[in-house]
């Protein structure tokens, strides 16, 4: 796998985060087992959708490559927050 491939599946979790995704469910699925017309907040919904697909991603990126940077991979999906910058601590200009 490539540094591109990371990329997109960052992408489609981002995408599945932030509503961007079909609530659809896909044609192989069987509607009754899901609860793909759920009452529920929407938001809570993609939230649950993209930290699943996402932890799918990380199984797979992790067999792959064993220096995959999940929390890099995290902050590009749009699940964590980008650490802060080394080296600027008590720098003045």
């Amino acid at each position: 796998m490539t540094k591109k491939h990371f990329q997109q599946m960052a992408e489609i979790v981002h995408a599945i985060l932030y509503g961007c995704w079909t609530d659809e469910p896909p044609y192989w699925a069987d509607p009754l087992r899901g609860d793909w017309q759920s009452s529920f907040d929407a938001t809570q919904m993609h939230y649950t959708r993209a930290v699943q697909t996402a932890e799918a991603f990380i199984v797979v990126c992790r067999e792959f490559n064993p220096r995959f940077d999940e929390q890099q991979f995290l902050v590009a999906c749009g699940l964590a927050d980008a650490p802060p910058k080394r080296g600027t601590k008590g720098r003045t200009r």
